[in-house]
């Protein structure tokens, strides 16, 4: 499957965790929304009975007919009965008020019993309360009405303060949003984290898929690259091999002595190559044991450049500068292996002419070793993979063809020196030089 592909279903996937996860918000929301509403149409009768009691005990003394009904009035059951007797006292109270005393309904009064008794049930609104005729017009009382509220609220069921029923109290809870995110906070906080837990784990899980077809690809081309590489020096030995048992060569010694030298060469070609991938193979599984010695740095680095001097098929200038007497603890022949792959990528990937510069110095504890060319130089953006396996720098420039190689090299040389106990590093700049440092510890 494609990337873009992989892409619009981790797209369409964390759609899908939100959309779900929305509409379980808003049931939640619309859940305790009702639960508010329904607490406040219970406790909203009783809040006017209650300012009704308190306009009687401002006006006069309290009465032992008047303690009864107020214990009437308080009755906390919750069924239908009660709630009609709580809206026949309502209307008794507030018609006695009226006939006798003439004292309307208080509304700033009835605004706070009722914010306080929501209070106790842990809902801390903003209530603002309002008298209506029977078709629920706002009748004006010279106080604040809220007939002009536009945030959404939650409206209470009417109680009627007379007999004939053309006048009404109601209560609005204006904005609920605030008491029901601060209810819903806790779950809107675990929604957050699960969204994002979700939405990382999909976008891992594509990037592990898009990895492992990567992969898939470089095996693939690998696999090419390795036949394409193994395919001259194995028609080679093959096509030597028959020379020489045919006896032709019998009479050209010379000849003959040059083909023996190329079998050798081809033979030690392909078994480099498998010993390279043979110790990437035991390093991956911690399996390669290393024989260390105290090597002396300055003639293992004359011996590879005399030796690459001699291979190389383009002019090649070696500068060695290492002390005679730098010595380090490691194993030889690895070590000259690994430098060995970074010689011949200087050599792979430079210009006609080539100038590399083998160098090393002591620091506190470690050995610096630098392999530095005037060669093509590895992008910015490469340099952080080029160590990995089957990762390959700049494979081609401008006029020159593909260079051949597997992309082992530098993995092999990274896996080496980190089983020695070192690190490797790149400092490039594309087009001007390159110049890897190795850093290995003295003991």
């Amino acid at each position: 499957m494609s990337e873009k592909y992989l892409r619009i279903l981790t797209i369409l996937g964390l759609l899908a965790v939100i959309a779900v996860q929305g509409l379980w918000l808003v049931n939640t929301y619309r859940i305790i929304e009702g639960q508010i509403a329904q607490s406040a149409a219970r406790k909203f009768p009783q809040a006017v009975v209650d300012e009704a009691v308190l306009r009687i005990d401002s006006l006069r003394s309290l009465t032992d007919e008047h303690y009864e009904l107020e214990a009437k009035a308080n009755m906390k059951n919750d069924s239908l009965d009660a709630q009609a007797i709580v809206q026949f006292l309502a209307i008794f109270f507030n018609q006695y008020c009226d006939s006798v005393y003439h004292e309307p309904v208080s509304l700033p009064r009835l605004d706070s019993l009722f914010t306080a008794s929501l209070a106790q049930e842990g809902y801390r609104v903003e209530v603002v309360c309002r008298k209506t005729d029977v078709a629920g017009r706002i009748i004006p009382s010279g106080g604040a009405e809220g007939g002009g509220i536009l945030a959404p609220t939650i409206r209470t069921p009417k109680v009627f303060l007379n007999q004939e029923r053309t006048e009404a109290v109601e209560a609005v809870i204006v904005n609920p949003y605030g008491v029901i995110f601060r209810q819903m906070a806790i779950l809107l906080l675990a929604t957050v984290v699960l969204i994002l837990f979700i939405a990382y784990c999909i976008v891992y899980q594509i990037r592990i898929i898009l990895r492992q077809s990567k992969i898939a690809r470089i095996r693939q081309d690998f696999t090419y690259a390795m036949i394409h590489d193994m395919k001259t020096p194995i028609g080679t030995i093959s096509m030597v091999g028959n020379a020489l048992e045919s006896g032709r060569l019998e009479a050209l010694p010379d000849l003959k002595k040059q083909y023996f030298a190329i079998l050798n060469e081809e033979t030690e070609h392909l078994q480099n190559l498998s010993e390279k991938i043979l110790t990437i193979a035991k390093l991956e599984q911690a399996r390669l044991k290393l024989v260390m010695n105290r090597v002396p740095l300055r003639p293992m680095l004359e011996e590879l450049a005399a030796k690459y001097r001699v291979k190389s098929q383009k002019p090649a200038e070696f500068i060695i500068d290492c002390p005679g007497d730098i010595t380090l603890s490691t194993d030889k022949e690895f070590l000259q292996e690994a430098i060995s792959n970074l010689i011949d990528n200087s050599l792979k990937y430079s210009g006609e002419q080539v100038t590399i510069r083998l160098s090393a110095r002591e620091e506190t504890g470690y050995v610096c070793l630098k392999v530095w060319d005037n060669g093509w130089g590895i992008p910015l953006k490469e340099q952080k993979r080029i160590f990995e396996k089957f990762q390959r720098g700049s494979m081609s420039r401008k006029g020159v063809g593909k260079v051949a190689g597997f992309g082992l090299g530098l993995n092999y040389v990274s896996r080496v020196v980190s089983a020695m106990g070192g690190t490797v590093s790149v400092n490039s700049i594309e087009g001007q030089y390159c110049e890897f440092i190795i850093k290995l510890p003295q003991k």
